[in-house]
């Protein structure tokens, strides 16, 4: 059960992109959780951490909202892709992030690349939840 409300199915107008304020917001609240919260002394005050990372959603509608559900459950920790689908320099990488969208277009998760296997015309991708989590955000000094 999904949860998921084909009422909205069509409207995707509203789906949260790259430059999006929701993308933005979700950003800054996740950000400290990977030790970005305070670098302005270093690196001034527009430092790199504020350019959020990619957004995607696994699918469409209940399939989207499915996996976001697995994700913040602890249960969906890997994906796969043929590697087609990526070009040369676009494989993942281990400490890559992306924000997972929901059916709607909303950011759900922070999750961070631990893991990247090619095998033959394969794509394995290992990864954690970054945020939201349970417990303290950790302190960046």
């Amino acid at each position: 059960m999904s949860g998921y409300d084909e009422s909205v199915a069509d409207e995707h107008a509203d789906v949260a992109t790259d430059g999006d304020d929701r993308i933005t917001a979700f950003w800054q609240a996740a950000r400290g959780h990977v030790g970005f919260g305070k670098l302005e002394g270093i690196v001034g005050s527009a430092p790199l951490d504020v350019v959020p990372p990619p957004s995607f959603s696994y699918g469409v509608g209940a399939e989207a909202d499915d996996a976001v559900r697995e994700i913040l459950a602890g249960t969906r920790t890997s994906s796969r892709a043929p590697r087609d689908e990526f070009a040369d320099d676009e494989v993942p990488r281990v400490g890559d992030m992306a924000i997972v969208l929901d059916s709607r277009g909303e950011p759900r998760a922070l999750v961070r690349t631990t893991d990247v296997t090619v095998v033959g015309d394969s794509v394995h991708e290992t990864y954690e939840l970054v945020y939201p989590t349970d417990g303290p955000t950790p302190a960046v000094d």
